[in-house]
């Protein structure tokens, strides 16, 4: 029995960590990008997300569901759309080609407009943004998770929960970290406006992708 319960902590943590690498780029990618203040809550989102995920795969389980992957998989739209969204403000003119204090034809002075920083054009840089693309990222692996919760009796179910419990809390802690590192900021805050939306879109397709979702359209 030590030994089944050995393996399933060891499939779960495995399971976990393949199917958590991508979002956890993006999200600290978006927290990197973000002001500090709102670090917190895109990692608290993280975690919201990945609990909602963890959920559905236990009720899932319990109820013998079986979920289509290729429905899932319409998830993948909403990184998409977010990135794609952020792509499109990128296209927003950052001033109205005036200098501060220069006199129009008519001769009044005109104020210039305020610039839009790269920070202020970030995307997904709240809680509701981070659980979302989760969700998202992680729908798909539904296949993945059912399983493991359907796998040998309460012990099993309860290892593989805490393998998710303490791989979560090590993930919120590598976003966080990583994400409010100096140097990571500083990357970000020049290239995140741009970084971040590609990402998005890139998961986004992804999704789709291996879900085989493409197949509906």
């Amino acid at each position: 029995m030590a030994a089944g319960l050995g393996a399933d902590l060891g499939v779960a943590a495995a399971a976990f960590v393949g199917t958590n690498v991508d979002n956890t780029v993006v999200t600290m990618a978006m927290v990197a990008g973000a002001p500090l203040h709102r670090a917190r809550r895109i990692a608290m989102g993280q975690m919201a997300g990945f609990l909602v995920l963890v959920v559905v795969a236990a009720a899932g389980a319990a109820l013998l569901f079986e979920f289509s992957t290729a429905v899932v998989g319409l998830l993948g739209l909403v990184p998409l759309v977010i990135g794609v969204r952020g792509l499109v403000l990128l296209r927003r003119p950052e001033g109205d080609g005036t200098a501060e204090g220069a006199a129009d034809p008519a001769g009044a002075s005109t104020p210039r407009r305020p610039r839009f920083r790269p920070e202020q054009r970030a995307v997904g840089r709240g809680f509701t943004a981070a659980a979302l693309v989760t969700i998202a990222a992680g729908g798909d692996n539904l296949a993945v998770y059912i399983p493991l919760f359907r796998v040998g009796g309460a012990a099993n179910i309860g290892a593989v929960a805490a393998v998710f419990v303490v791989g979560e809390a090590l993930v919120t802690w590598l976003i966080l970290a990583g994400g409010r590192h100096p140097k990571a900021r500083r990357a970000m805050l020049r290239l995140g406006h741009v970084a971040v939306p590609i990402l998005l879109c890139c998961v986004g397709l992804l999704v789709l992708l291996q879900a085989g979702t493409f197949s509906l359209l």
